[in-house]
């Protein structure tokens, strides 16, 4: 399975488990690290397990993530699907949001969640 190295969490997640990686780690199988491993993930969340595990265990194999929030998992797709795309679109929005000033900024990120809001918004945006 490939994974970039330091690779965490990309958004705070309500229920986000960082803090109990050592307690989830001491209730792992004795065996988890030695034999081939398919990690699911009902909770995904933020991922600061599933991100964790991977870097931590190369013995797992295959991993797979579900989370109840549909708009979640549609960003772990296009993470996955569409990486360079993502990060085109995340640069535009910096290029057009660093310059502005602080009321040009609240109306830009108010017209954002807006189309947030109202589901106008492409897999990538």
């Amino acid at each position: 399975m490939t994974l970039f190295k330091g690779a965490k969490p990309f958004v705070k997640w309500a229920g986000g488990k960082t803090q109990l990686l050592s307690d989830i780690e001491s209730l792992l199988p004795t065996d988890f690290c030695s034999r081939n491993i398919t990690y699911v993930e009902p909770f995904v969340g933020g991922g600061s397990v599933l991100f964790w595990l991977l870097q931590r265990y190369p013995n797992i194999q295959h991993a797979v993530i579900n989370d109840v929030n549909a708009r979640l998992i549609n960003v772990y797709r296009v993470i996955k699907a569409m990486p360079q795309k993502l990060i085109s679109a995340l640069h535009v929005l910096e290029n057009e949001y660093l310059p502005m000033n602080h009321a040009e900024r609240t109306t830009y990120f108010m017209e954002k969640r807006r189309r947030f809001n109202d589901d106008k918004l492409t897999n990538v945006e």
